[in-house]
Order: structure tokens, then C-alpha cells, then sequence
């Protein structure tokens, strides 16, 4: 069997010695106190300023100049995703960013220790106030979700049907060759996500095994086992055989490939079978529905029975932030959205419903209600190709609907008038990332 890492002998990433000696954390093991909790303007500000050289690039989007109501929307997700995956438990993306550091460059290492699987514990040492390692590992994974690339290619590895897989493995053996490592992504048609750090790459005919560093394990574990990616190759294309729970995969460290192709202009686009109009059309419109209380659950079905969910990690808090409850698509087409509000205890709730694409706003809409425990309410949310719409609710104890239209707002609700322009082209995706 060919190996791509064989060569590089004793500078190889070694899961045994370089990997953590901790395993991923979950909520059991609460190392820390006080997670990321960015602030809504702050969110907003940096989609505005921090994405406009790759966003024109890839999309030929400038974000500075995109409707407050669609980058709100962004900005939703981005703050939900840092706040409940990045700042709660579950840190895989971090660790493996900080891992990483930590081998190519020793002297980084916050602590005094020999590698990395000599710290036992994020919040070493365990004498000291301070717990650098564990900022490390916050702030990597936090810091994820504002890269604009990588927050792209996890989103058109979603919505687009046709992967370009084989693309992507020519990219991996080429970060590990010029690198001896390389971070990928893993997902799954439930939204599950989760980051592995891939250290060879090997063939054998049309077979390709990727032995991968999984934090889900520590260190010392890998004595016993060596987690493998496991692919098929067939002539242009390729397939990924199940790993664990997870089906499918995204490699957005477009700097790495960068580097060791020699091309400046690499992009989430080049895993894709799609152009720059196709993925402008499966990202947009992007429909956010939220709920500003976790004594709720919120549910939202499209027009072809697909519920809508949002990208999850394995130990994801959903309680957290200004909206615990969200459910998101991209690429919303027109029709009937049901929207289920549950109660869970008494409580008052703020439902806010938002649609856009870089054009305009689509709909704005926010109502509150009062619900109690084991209560139903339901909710019609229904656009039109020519741009029509009405929020109405469908289901509510004791009273008669009501029905909150453009030309009637009540309690703040608005249907914009702009319409989905070019949107009946666009195919009934659903959310993720």
C-alpha cells in the first residue's frame, strides 16, 4: 500500500505523542465557567467587514453592502453556532486547530510539557489560576465560524448534491504530502458535524484509507486503535464509506491547499460540481426562524415535508443565547412553511421569522405569545413567487386565528414586497452548518 506520509519519518504527526492526553470534553466534565458570548453588533460587524475580500472573491458578494435583514440573519447563526457548539461543550474543531499549532511549532505551547499528550487536562496546570491550553482550544474553535471560507464550504458541501470528492482527496494528499497533516470536517445528512486531523493518506488500488487523529479519543488511546477514513475511487469520482455516524466530507483549510498547490485562488467551489450563480442560488434566500426561550421547542417544515434543523456537534448546549431555539434553510423556496412553537413550561416567547437574499428583504417578521406547558401553537408561514406572504396562526387554544399579512402588520410582522425574484428556480434545500 502506497503511503503519502512514509516519507516523512520521524516529523509525522503521531496521535500516540502529539495528539491531547484528553479526550473531547462533554458535559459531565465542565472545565470552564465563562464561553464565548460575542455580542449581536459585534457578530454583525465582523460578516461586514471581516468576510468582503473572500465573499466578493468566491460569491462576488460584498457583505458591506448586503441587506441588514439577510446579514442579521447570518449573523443568528454564526453567533448561535459560537455560543452553543464553540462556547459550550464539544471542542473537536479547536483541539485539533490547537494540536496542529502545537506540533508545527513546539514553542507555542502554553505549558510545560513535552508534547501535547503530556497535558492531562485542558485547564493544565492544574497549580496555576490560569488555563491557557483551554483558551487556546475556546478561542480556536470559536474563531472558526467567522472565517467566511470555511463557513462556506461547510455550507455548499450541505446543499449541494454533487461533491466533487475525487477534487477534494487530490487536495488532502497534497496537504499531507507538502505538510503531514490535514483537518477535515465530518458530516451527515442529520446535521451532525464533527473535525478529524488526517495524517497519512494511502492507496491501494482504488481504495484510498486516511488514518485520521479523532479528539473524541485521547492520546494514550490510540495505542489500541487507529481511526481510518476509508474511501473508493472510481476513475473521476469518489465515494466515502461511513465513519462512525458520519457520511460525508468537507476539507476548508483552503490556505493549506493553497500552499501546497501553488494556486492562489482556491475555494470552497472547487469541491463542488456547482458555479458561482448555482451556489449563490442554493445559499439564497436564507430563511432564520428563531425562538428567544429554551422553556419552548420550535419545529419549521417546508413545502416538500423536509424539516428544517441546523448543523449539530455531539455535545452542542441548545439552551444558550439570546435565541436558544433556531431552525434555518438556504435556498428557501416559495410556499408553506408550518412553524411549531411547544411548550415545555409556562413561559412568554418572542417567535421572529426572517428571509433575504442579497437583493432585499423577503420577511421580517416577530410575534410574542404566551404558552403553557405540553400547549400547541402552530404556525403558517406562506411566501409566493410574486413575493406575497402572510404569517398566520394556524393552531392556538381557546381563540379564534390571526393572520398577520403585509398590507396589515400586526405586532411589528412585515412580508416584504420584494418578492423571491429569480427563487422558484432554486431547488427545496434544507438547513445546515
Amino acid at each position: 500500500m502506497a503511503s503519502a506520509g512514509q516519507q516523512r519519518g520521524s516529523a509525522s504527526f503521531r496521535p500516540t505523542e502529539h495528539g491531547f492526553g484528553f479526550r473531547n470534553w462533554s458535559l459531565r466534565d465542565q472545565y470552564f465557567e465563562g464561553p464565548p458570548d460575542p455580542e449581536p453588533e459585534t457578530v454583525r460587524e465582523r460578516i461586514r467587514s471581516e468576510w468582503s475580500d473572500k465573499a466578493r472573491s468566491v460569491l462576488g458578494l460584498d457583505p458591506a453592502q448586503l441587506p441588514t435583514t439577510l446579514v442579521d440573519a447570518l449573523a443568528r447563526q454564526v453567533r448561535a453556532a459560537v455560543i452553543q457548539r464553540a462556547g459550550t461543550n464539544g471542542h473537536c474543531y479547536g483541539m485539533i486547530l490547537s494540536t496542529q499549532r502545537y506540533f508545527e511549532r513546539p514553542e507555542t505551547m502554553p505549558v510545560d510539557r513535552p508534547t501535547a499528550s503530556d497535558i492531562e487536562v485542558p485547564t493544565a496546570p492544574l497549580d496555576a489560576p490560569e488555563a491557557p491550553v483551554y483558551d487556546d482550544i475556546v478561542t480556536s474553535q470559536a474563531e472558526q465560524y467567522f472565517r467566511f471560507r470555511s463557513w462556506l464550504g461547510r455550507q455548499i458541501a450541505v446543499y449541494t448534491a454533487d461533491a466533487d470528492t475525487a477534487q477534494l482527496l487530490n487536495h488532502v494528499r497534497a496537504v499531507i504530502e507538502e505538510t503531514g497533516k490535514a483537518s477535515l470536517f465530518l458530516f451527515n445528512d442529520s446535521q451532525s458535524g464533527h473535525q478529524v486531523l488526517a495524517y497519512d493518506y494511502r492507496t491501494d488500488g482504488e481504495t484510498v484509507q486516511i488514518p485520521v487523529y479523532d479528539p473524541n479519543w485521547s492520546a494514550l488511546a490510540y495505542q489500541q486503535r487507529t481511526p481510518t477514513l476509508q474511501f473508493t475511487r472510481d476513475g473521476d469520482t469518489a465515494s466515502m464509506r461511513p465513519y462512525r455516524q458520519y457520511t460525508n466530507i468537507v476539507f476548508n483549510r483552503y490556505d493549506q491547499i493553497e500552499q501546497a498547490t501553488g494556486r492562489s485562488d482556491v475555494g470552497p467551489l472547487d469541491h463542488v460540481q456547482a458555479d458561482q450563480t448555482t451556489a449563490r442560488e442554493e445559499l439564497f434566500p436564507t430563511m432564520v426562524v428563531t425562538a428567544d426561550t429554551d422553556a419552548v421547542n420550535l419545529t419549521a417544515v417546508g413545502p416538500g415535508g423536509t424539516e428544517l434543523d441546523r448543523m449539530t456537534s455531539e455535545h452542542m448546549v441548545r439552551s444558550r443565547g439570546r435565541y436558544p431555539r433556531l431552525r434555518r434553510r438556504h435556498g428557501a423556496t416559495p410556499g408553506t412553511y408550518r412553524l411549531g412553537v411547544y411548550g415545555t413550561d409556562e413561559t412568554e416567547y418572542e417567535l421572529s421569522v426572517a428571509v433575504a437574499d442579497p437583493e432585499g428583504e423577503i420577511v421580517d417578521a416577530t410575534q410574542t405569545a404566551s404558552i403553557g406547558i405540553d400547549e400547541r401553537h402552530e404556525y403558517d408561514l406562506e411566501v409566493t413567487a410574486a413575493g406575497d406572504g402572510t404569517l398566520s396562526r394556524v393552531r392556538q387554544s381557546g381563540s379564534r386565528p390571526s393572520v398577520w399579512t403585509a398590507a396589515g402588520a400586526v405586532g411589528g410582522a412585515a412580508i416584504g414586497a420584494l418578492g423571491y425574484r429569480t427563487v422558484s428556480r432554486r431547488r427545496d434545500g434544507n438547513e445546515g452548518g
